[in-house]
């Protein structure tokens, strides 16, 4: 009797999520079988015959083999790759769910989306027909950002270019060392030595640089060339050879800031350009050249460096002498302004206490002269009104009839000097002159 009559066959894998069990292989000659729900099982008949079970379902067999099919699941940055029996390839792009199917598919892959960020970019290689049905291959782009799924009949390119190998250094590079699909198509930038150039006077040196470039045209870059580091460092050394080839070895140290030119570098620029690539920049990182000349350049660099420095230290003495001699000059110039402006200081003061004293002078002149014109005008109106008084007591006198004359003879017996007015008018009867005669005598 066989071992597994009675016995539930999922028994060994309860516990187990669906997607972690290997498709078991159950050889059953009686007994029962429960598909539960989510799952699905295919049921092989002795004949080779199969039929596909979906859970939830309890199964009777008797000389048949049950497998329980595994299931596959892809996310939102995964596909399924299904590859049937008949040879055709199906892609379903997740989030997706498949059962395996004994019967039409060979395997069941879950594999990963390409994400392709804003500065890359993948080469997509497909086949297709011609307009006469002959077969034929087309190629795209693929600019990011993008989450790319192939197709069943597409493929990516794979690149093999020259670059830095595990064990090297960075300006160290070797032939297919790089290999990449994504392309990256913002500027970029390399190192590169070109060893042993020998300039006219049979110099031999090492001349250090960085390359910056971008590339401006996929399908040119991809029509031109395979391995466009590899043109660069080319070009860039003829470049460098040939400038080298042109100078001597002092030359070269003096004309060092040529090679920071795109000028000097006419096959690199024209080299990119052709393969869809700009040169920006170019940077002269320095040079090498052997031990015993390296030597006499270091020597020789370090002399020029102390007699430089011992220049700037006397020149920082000067600069020293001169800005106290500088600062002793202004200190005097200011002490010359602030005695200047004390002296001005106190001249002001004088002159605003003689200016004070002047007007307290004209103040006092002032009062006085009020005060005398007051006494005047004082006097004067005294006099006015003792002569209003004399004048008001002569016409009483007058108009009681006496002789006003002899009255003002009688006042002044014996007066120093005598005038006599001719007012032209005709004689007045004696006794009988009149008051304006009278005052006129008394003149």
């Amino acid at each position: 009797p066989s071992p597994w009559i009675g016995r539930d066959p999922t028994a060994d894998f309860a516990g187990l999520p669906l997607s972690s069990r290997s498709p078991p292989t159950l050889v059953m000659t009686f007994g029962s079988k429960t598909v539960r729900e989510g799952e699905r099982a295919c049921v092989w008949s002795r004949d080779g015959s199969a039929r596909l079970v979906d859970g939830p379902r309890r199964l009777f067999l008797c000389l048949q083999r049950l497998e329980v099919l595994p299931k596959h699941s892809a996310g939102n940055v995964e596909y399924l790759e299904v590859r049937r029996r008949d040879g055709t390839v199906i892609i379903l792009p997740g989030p997706a769910a498949r059962f395996f199917d004994p019967v039409e598919d060979i395997s069941v892959h879950v594999r990963e989306a390409r994400l392709i960020d804003a500065s890359e970019a993948l080469v997509v290689y497909r086949h297709t027909a011609n307009k006469v049905g002959e077969p034929h291959v087309e190629r795209r782009v693929v600019l990011g950002p993008a989450r790319f799924i192939p197709s069943a009949d597409e493929w990516v390119h794979e690149f093999e270019w020259s670059g830095v190998p595990q064990d090297g250094s960075k300006t160290t590079y070797q032939p297919k060392a790089l290999r990449f699909t994504k392309l990256r198509v913002i500027p970029a930038s390399a190192y590169h030595n070109v060893s042993e150039v020998r300039t006219n006077d049979d110099t031999l040196i090492t001349v250090k640089l960085m390359l910056f470039f971008e590339l401006r045209d996929v399908e040119k870059m991809l029509d031109a060339t395979n391995d466009p580091i590899g043109d660069f460092i080319n070009a860039a050394s003829a470049d460098v050879i040939a400038f080298c080839a042109g100078v001597s070895y002092e030359t070269f140290l003096n004309e060092t800031h040529r090679l920071n030119e795109l000028d000097t570098f006419a096959q690199l620029c024209v080299r990119a350009q052709h393969i869809g690539y700009d040169i920006t920049k170019v940077v002269f990182r320095g040079f090498q050249a052997g031990a015993k000349l390296q030597a006499m350049h270091d020597n020789a660099i370090q002399e020029r460096t102390r007699l430089r420095l011992l220049e700037e230290t006397q020149a920082q003495e000067q600069r020293q002498a001169d800005a106290a001699l500088a600062a002793e000059t202004r200190r005097a110039a200011q002490q010359a302004e602030l005695e200047t402006g004390q002296a001005q200081q106190r001249a002001q003061l004088s002159m605003v206490s003689v200016k004070a004293q002047l007007a307290e002078r004209r103040l006092q002149d002032e009062a006085e002269i009020e005060r005398q014109a007051r006494a005047a005008e004082q006097r004067l109106a005294e006099q006015q009104a003792h002569s209003a008084e004399l004048l008001a007591t002569m016409r009483e006198m007058k108009a009681m009839g006496v002789d006003l004359t002899k009255v003002l003879v009688s006042q002044h017996e014996a007066p120093d000097k005598v005038i006599k007015l001719d007012t032209g008018a005709a004689p007045a009867a004696e006794g009988k002159k009149s008051l304006l005669s009278a005052i006129q005598l008394n003149l």
